[in-house]
């Protein structure tokens, strides 16, 4: 019987840095490297995302010609009806952003159709033990695969020089990162440090703000696993805020300042005692940095996240041949 395809549906077409996103492709990229056939699927004919690198397979809607033993990979975004696109083929869910599971959904308690219960989604993919819990709490009965995202360490690599540079991602809860950065403002704490909100800037801009910066504020909220955070780490950069749920796993007490969500004068308060550490005594902060990078870099590698990809596609390839 002819190889099996794994088309992974990529929407909307957009150069907006999406974290998910740029780990669809990195699964596309693992699989084609392995031997399976793989291809990242978007709709706009000579589309790719070029915010990140990349020269992963691409395959276009108009263009596709499915085979009976093909799979189709959906993302977390699913509606209720979406188990019911192309009937006979095998689908996938991977869902990165559990709390974005039913995001379509109605609050009708007779409505009760979902792909997770469709005979046809053979398998769901997480990126996160949070997520892995979730969707095991509603969905017992469904097969799970957990996938360790990586962190590209060739580009997120440990620094240890710092400037007084504290940053984060400006599209993240901009409510709270305003109160936060407002109330150390008026406090007269942020003296000597430079403010850098990051939007919409290529991964090799984010890379070096990391690089250089002391701190990242990290506003994620019901995150599936929230990518940022464990960059920033990565990079020799103290996390402080929230871990949003599914950065948990990796957001923890001994080498970063984990926030209860909405603590904004909590926030604030940590932000400025880390802030009257690094001007007395800087060293105690360093070896945070580091503890974090290496936990990063050990937990999250390219070959964890290797070995998980095509752990389970074998499986659910060798589970649903014909």
């Amino acid at each position: 019987m002819m190889q099996p395809s794994i088309y992974f549906v990529c929407y909307p077409d957009t150069n907006v840095p999406i974290g998910g996103v740029k780990m669809l492709y990195r699964h596309v990229d693992v699989l084609n490297k392995n031997g399976f056939s793989a291809f990242i699927v978007h709709d706009e004919e000579g589309f790719r995302c070029n915010w990140f690198e990349n020269k992963t397979q691409i395959a276009y809607l108009t263009q596709i010609q499915l085979k009976a033993n093909d799979f189709f990979v959906m993302p977390e975004t699913a509606t209720p009806q979406s188990g019911n696109l192309l009937p006979g083929l095998r689908k996938v869910i991977y869902n990165q952003g559990c709390y974005n599971t039913f995001n379509e959904y109605s609050f009708d308690k007779h409505h009760l159709e979902t792909p997770y219960l469709s005979p046809e989604v053979v398998a769901v993919m997480v990126a996160s033990e949070n997520s892995w819990d979730y969707l095991k709490y509603v969905f017992p009965q469904k097969r799970l695969f957990r996938i360790h995202h990586s962190i590209d360490t060739d580009l997120f690599y440990y620094h240890p020089v710092k400037k007084k540079q504290i940053c984060w991602m400006d599209r993240k809860m901009q409510r709270d990162a305003k109160q936060v950065i407002n109330i150390l403002k008026f406090r007269n704490a942020l003296n000597g440090f430079e403010l850098i909100p990051i939007e919409n800037k290529p991964q090799q801009e984010v890379a070096q703000i990391f690089r250089e910066s002391l701190m990242f504020l990290s506003f994620c909220y019901s995150e599936g696993f929230s990518l940022p955070p464990a960059e920033a780490m990565a990079s020799g950069c103290l996390a402080v805020g929230y871990h949003g749920w599914g950065g948990k796993e990796y957001f923890l007490p001994d080498f970063s300042f984990p926030i209860e969500s909405g603590d904004i004068i909590g926030f604030a308060h940590t932000v400025e005692k880390l802030i009257a550490t690094y001007n007395t005594q800087p060293q105690i902060l360093m070896e945070k940095h580091k503890k974090a990078a290496d936990f990063i870099k050990t937990n999250y590698s390219a070959e964890q996240e290797e070995r998980d990809i095509v752990a389970a596609w074998r499986e659910i390839i060798t589970l649903n041949k014909g």
